[in-house]
């Protein structure tokens, strides 16, 4: 037995008119001639494997085809009512041939439900009774037809999936009528065999092989081919007619009917009626560019496409299975889906889904509209998207409230964009960055709406596990520092693997018995979110809220007697001096750095595997990093063991030095701080320098930002000399005048 593999170039996996048509070739050929046909998804097209040739093939549709009953009796329009149009479900019905003697039992099933009306149902209850009685009296082809329409929900109400418009209609477009319509185009109904008519055959192959080909009519064919739509700017002229193949639409009807097989199993879905059907989801805005809020859509509907050569039962067990899983829970959101599709949460053999949302365009038209592809493999770190899931969630749903600001709900759209850019590239570090920074903005917008936040009882971003810094690690400097800014707690914390005083709690107002827990909540007050004293990190600029943190640090360490700056890192978390150089010279990106290091103030450190060893310090090439080492060594969080074995040396807090330095008072604060070290026991070769306030208030954002022990140590060793215990430079000795003028700029003054 020889088999012929066909490639249909005219069936493609886009537009949608395209997919159905090779579903519904499929379909046929398996049912009424080759059950061993097998179809398959490769270069934009889909291929057959049958034992029928090119002619046979052909010939089939031609001579022995026998179309499905495809009828919809409760719409206006549909032909059973004396205003419709009657030309195609007339000339079936009195036609004598064969191949249409199901389709005329239909017929006749059809007016004998609505022989008594004059008009269509148009109550809710007269339209529910007769959809009713169609549920129970159709068997076989006309039921499934039925379940891909319609469904009925256990109260006998009906919803509509999105695919067939409402209930087999779009408008004034009734699908089975010009179903039926297109028939009588391609076939002679008035002969007793009913033969093909004289166009039909170079229309099948164009409808096939995507051949140019005379005689296509100016029918609608609706949502399911935008290109053929016709309208303003669609042709040379300022309008274009509608072009169908008739074959086109036919073939499309037919493959509706894959997508009725398990409609029903399906209508416990609560979000949209269109869940109910295979693969069919609420809409969203996220994932392609041309979105906007205000669309008006009947919802999405994702459908599959396969490499393997499969057997129309396989497909159609496929789409009869036809639904995504994501923590034992059925997606019924786009970034559920893209979530499940990375976690290979669908059924086997899939390769790829392309998506389409049927969305309100040309007017009030509805399109199906192609949204983007996405291939089914599995991508890293996918756990990390449940933990944030949920929270993402509940902000998308308080910004749908009509009086919700409408950042709120940018905010909650923009995380969902990221996820799915995690979901479709999970290997990139970059994504999860990009998504760690909108969690951090869209938790800013709630602080903004502090009313609406305690009204819709929104909570701060939940913990999240050490992994996310793994994911989201490029090996950048701002990836580094973000850390280590975030990972800051009080003064009894150096070391310990969670802090008891996170520096989070200057950025939000929470409750203090939440911090470090997995469910962090706001703190309220007076039906709003609190405005406590310690919430002083505001804003948008790194600088700004460095200084403020450190300010609101040094206060507290006035209350509390504390002997050094209550800012430790968390375990090795510290950065680098050469990325502190970076950021002095002004060669970072701040913005990143603060947005960054928002979100990852959530981290479980307890879960935070020991991030990657900072790059040591060539102190030949950090350039004059004097200054900003005497205040490193003047606000540093412990005792400073200059030399091995010998005590550390405590260094005692004095809020005066960072005070001028904040202010841009730049000789002062290092007269100030030569003289707090001095009488600590180390002595500065640095004594005096001189330079912008500009650059003062860098070197005062920069002690936000710890350093390793043993590079505090080394500063000690090149910058000072102990009073008691002398110790060997690492290098050459440091001058005794130091001027930085301005990022990127230095300039040796004499005193």
């Amino acid at each position: 037995m020889t088999i012929h593999v066909h490639h249909l170039t005219g069936c493609g996996p886009t537009p949608l008119a395209h997919y159905l048509k090779a579903l519904g070739m499929l379909r046929l050929v398996a049912e009424q001639r080759d059950p061993g046909i097998r179809g398959w998804w490769r270069n934009e097209s889909f291929y057959i494997g049958t034992v029928l040739n090119r002619e046979d093939l052909l010939r089939f549709f031609l001579e022995d085809y026998q179309p499905t009953p495809l009828i919809d009796p409760w719409n206006g329009g549909s032909g059973f009512y004396p205003r419709d149009n009657r030309d195609g479900i007339d000339a079936i019905a009195s036609s004598q041939a064969s191949r249409f003697s199901a389709y005329r039992q239909a017929i006749a099933l059809g007016r004998g439900l609505t022989g008594g009306l004059a008009r269509p149902p148009k109550s809710g209850d007269e339209k529910n009774a007769l959809l009713r009685q169609c549920r129970q009296q159709w068997r076989r082809e006309l039921l499934n037809w039925f379940e891909a329409a319609v469904v009925l929900n256990a109260q006998g109400e009906p919803k509509y999936p999105a695919m067939l418009g409402t209930g087999g209609n779009d408008g004034r477009l009734d699908f089975t009528n010009n179903f039926m319509q297109r028939l009588s185009e391609l076939f002679d109904c008035e002969h007793p065999q009913s033969p093909a008519r004289s166009t039909a055959h170079g229309l099948l192959e164009a409808a096939f092989y995507e051949r140019p080909e005379a005689g296509l009519g100016q029918q609608k064919i609706g949502q399911f081919l935008p290109g053929a739509a016709g309208g303003a700017n669609s042709s040379t002229g300022f309008r274009g007619d509608s072009l169908t193949n008739p074959w086109d639409f036919v073939l499309m009807m037919e493959g509706t009917i894959v997508f009725g097989a398990s409609v029903v199993r399906r209508t416990q879905a609560r979000e949209l009626p269109q869940a109910a059907a295979p693969f069919a989801l609420v809409a969203s805005a996220a994932g392609f560019g041309t979105a906007a809020e205000a669309d008006k859509t009947r919802g999405e509907q994702w459908m599959p496409l396969w490499g393997r050569p499969s057997a129309f039962s396989e497909v159609q067990s496929l789409v009869a299975e036809g639904r995504s899983e994501i923590a034992k829970k059925t997606a019924s959101r786009p970034v559920d889906f893209g979530r499940a599709i990375a976690r290979l949460g669908v059924a086997k053999g899939i390769t790829a889904f392309q998506r389409y949302g049927y969305i309100e365009r040309n007017g009030q038209a509805n399109l199906a509209v192609p949204l983007g592809r996405w291939a089914v493999k599995s991508q890293p770190h996918q756990d990390l998207i449940d933990e944030i899931a949920d929270w993402v969630d509940r902000v998308r749903w308080a910004g749908t409230d009509r009086n919700a600001p409408a950042s709120i709900g940018r905010a909650a759209r923009v995380c969902e964009e990221a996820i799915l850019a995690c979901c479709r590239n999970g290997n990139d570090p970059r994504r999860w960055q990009d998504l760690l920074m909108a969690l951090g903005a869209a938790e800013s917008q709630l602080i903004r709406s502090p009313a609406f936040t305690c009204k819709k009882r929104q909570r701060p971003l939940p913990q999240i596990g050490g992994s996310w810094f793994k994911a989201a690690d490029d090996g950048s400097a701002e990836m580094r520092l973000a850390l280590s800014l975030a990972a800051q707690g009080g003064p009894a914390d150096h070391y310990r693997a969670n802090p008891r005083d996170p520096i989070r709690r200057h950025f939000l107002p929470l409750e203090q018995k939440s911090l470090g827990t997995r469910q962090a909540r706001f703190r309220i007050g007076n039906e709003v979110l609190a405005d406590p004293p310690e919430v002083v990190c505001s804003g948008d600029s790194l600088e700004q809220v460095c200084i403020a943190l450190l300010r609101r640090r040094l206060v507290e360490a006035g209350q509390i007697s504390s002997p050094q700056l209550p800012l430790v890192p968390v375990g090795s978390t510290a950065g680098s001096l050469c990325d502190l150089v970076r950021l002095l010279d002004g060669d970072l990106d701040e913005a990143r750095i603060l947005a960054l290091a928002r979100p990852l103030m959530a981290i479980d450190w307890r879960s935070l595997s020991t991030p990657r060893s900072p790059r040591r310090p060539d102190f030949e090439t950090l350039g004059a990093v004097g200054v900003y080492g005497l205040f490193r060594l003047a606000y540093s969080p412990q005792p400073v063991r200059v030399v091995a074995g010998a005590e550390p040396v405590a260094i005692r807090l004095d809020p005066s030095i960072f005070a001028r330095l904040a202010d841009g008072d730049l000789p002062r604060a290092v007269a100030t701080a030569t003289r707090r070290l001095a009488a600590s026991g180390l002595r500065p070769h640095v004594r005096h320098a001189a330079g912008s306030s500009a650059l003062a208030r860098r070197l005062a954002m920069s002690l936000a930002f710890p350093v390793q022990a043993n590079d505090t140590a080394a500063l000690a060793r090149r910058l000072t000399r102990q009073t008691v215990v002398e110790s060997s430079s690492d290098g050459p000795a440091i001058p005794e005048v130091l001027v930085r003028q301005e990022p990127n700029q230095q300039e040796a003054m004499p005193t």
